[in-house]
């Protein structure tokens, strides 16, 4: 099995996939695709047309190498190391949305933010408090995104899959892991590591759009009120503990504000680590470690990571 050098050596796969509708990118630093701004080096295969994802992925699957899927980036902390393993991107659908009735059909490649302002202005509301999450369709999908009350998995009618395991294309209905659906839970869902979402039909709320724009901008304010929306963030760090605010918990230990480097805890929002400015994964995994230590310590509180960490083996 060729499984690449450490950040990416896999120059053999240039030729193989010179006839598929993608672009070959090696040696890609993934620092310039996350909205943290830090990660090392990566090979990494644009897909243009999703049709061609089965072959990609077999293409790889042949060879030996170890893929992972990149969506928009916004959830995502990368080593500065790199990855050995190549990435995979979709490229964007121009028509991300069509409606039908209550129904809306979304592009995983779509903005999330867009595609629930899209759905608004037809009178289509419910996923109000969705629109100022960053990030793609997809990758709301992979965590079950949620903000204010309102978890996408509460909406979805089917999703389209390119299941890995077995490169077929795949509608999935939510549902037990039993009957073969997808489970959706607190920002996790039951897909498989392996599992491309390829688009999602959501079940939506005839509602008046000033109606809906009202409850979009009250998300709004609160968001602006409680967050470092204009500095580079992935999000929550961490999972809310049952029935705890890990944000208020960091709060109370004095932890707002601490800085490891180019990267600080907020002092917005204490479950957010920002980069002032040159941070490096380093940094911000540094943090991570003094959070946990000092919330196992004070509340025997064990935290669940909330961002999507990408980084190779020791």
């Amino acid at each position: 099995m060729n499984t690449g050098a450490k950040g990416g050596d896999h120059g053999f796969l240039a030729d193989p996939l010179r006839p598929l509708p993608v672009d070959w990118k090696p040696q890609e630093r993934m620092a310039n695709y996350t909205s943290l701004l830090v990660g090392g080096p990566a090979d990494m295969i644009v897909v243009r047309e999703l049709e061609a994802l089965p072959e990609v992925v077999g293409v790889l699957a042949r060879r030996g190498v170890p893929w992972r899927l990149l969506g928009g980036g916004t959830n995502l902390l990368v080593a500065d190391e790199g990855l050995s393993s190549v990435v995979v991107r979709l490229a964007p659908e121009r028509d991300g949305v069509k409606i039908e009735g209550g129904l809306a059909e979304i592009s995983a490649t779509a903005s999330l933010g867009q595609s629930v302002t899209y759905c608004a202005k037809r009178n289509l509301g419910g996923v109000e408090g969705l629109v100022g999450v960053p990030g793609t369709v997809g990758g709301a999908l992979r965590m079950n995104a949620g903000a204010y009350g309102t978890e996408i998995g509460d909406y979805i009618q089917s999703v389209r899959v390119f299941r890995g395991s077995s490169g077929n294309i795949e509608t999935i209905l939510p549902g037990s892991n039993e009957s073969g659906g997808i489970r959706f839970e607190y920002r996790h869902s039951s897909f498989a590591p392996d599992d491309v979402m390829l688009s999602v039909t959501l079940e939506l709320a005839e509602r008046p759009f000033a109606e809906i724009v009202e409850k979009i901008k009250q998300c709004n304010r609160k968001r602006r009120s409680s967050q470092p929306i204009n500095q580079k963030s992935a999000g929550c760090i961490f999972k809310n503990a049952p029935g705890l605010s890990t944000g208020k918990l960091i709060d109370e230990q004095g932890m707002k504000g601490l800085e490891v480097g180019g990267a600080m805890i907020s002092d917005r929002h204490a479950n957010f680590i920002v980069n002032r400015g040159g941070a490096k994964a380093a940094d911000i995994f540094r943090l991570m470690d003094m959070i946990r230590e000092k919330l196992l310590k004070a509340y025997q509180v064990e935290l669940e990571e909330e961002v999507i960490v990408w980084r190779d083996p020791v």
